[in-house]
């Protein structure tokens, strides 16, 4: 390498050094930008599950469940937000009322208590299977309070297996937190209602 050649050369490993190094601030960069993942979570997350409408001790359970849908974790539109919340309360009040049938047939104590309890479960579906369809197939007469209704009407239901239960004096846990789950979920989809 001759000496005229030389000055050339550190002008071009100068321009390398600088290229590198601006890359790797610009990436840095991109890294502190980008969201976490609890950042990109919808905040309507947090106003369905920290409401007083979910019980302080369903709060967390609530986020959790929200959270590990990412349809529903990410949704932003409240509109949106509700067919999905409605959807998963449906899936839940059926799993319920499921093991409800299958603990019926299987429970010599109290078989008729948990058959009235999965029918109330059943009642409940078709409330939210109503609202659902209404969401979902818009009709002008209908606004979001008679909607809402259905959300209602299937909490009752719940209510009516629990009096029942109470009614027969019996206390059975695993019932209990069966229908605790899907409370919780009809308390989920009140609030979106609210929004």
């Amino acid at each position: 390498m001759s000496f005229s050649t030389l000055p050339l050369f550190f002008k071009v490993l100068g321009l390398i050094l600088i290229i590198t190094t601006h890359g790797s601030y610009v990436a840095e960069a991109r890294k502190a930008i980008a969201p976490s993942p609890r950042q990109r979570v919808s905040a309507l997350v947090d106003v369905v599950c920290q409401s007083y409408e979910v019980l302080e001790e369903d709060r967390e359970r609530c986020t959790k469940e929200m959270l590990s849908d990412p349809k529903i974790s990410s949704e932003k539109d409240s509109g949106k937000l509700r067919i999905l919340l409605v959807d998963l309360a449906i899936k839940k009040s059926r799993e319920a009322r499921i093991s409800l049938e299958k603990m019926a047939k299987t429970n010599n104590k109290y078989p008729e208590a948990l058959e009235h309890c999965a029918g109330f479960l059943n009642d409940a579906v078709l409330q939210f299977d109503s609202a659902l369809d209404s969401l979902k197939n818009p009709n002008p007469e209908e606004d979001l309070m008679s909607i809402s209704m259905n959300v209602t009407i299937a909490g009752d239901q719940l209510d009516y297996c629990e009096i029942g239960l109470a009614n027969d004096h019996i206390v059975d846990h695993t019932v209990k937190s069966i229908i605790h789950n899907a409370r919780m979920h009809q308390r989920m989809v009140s609030r979106a209602f609210s929004m």
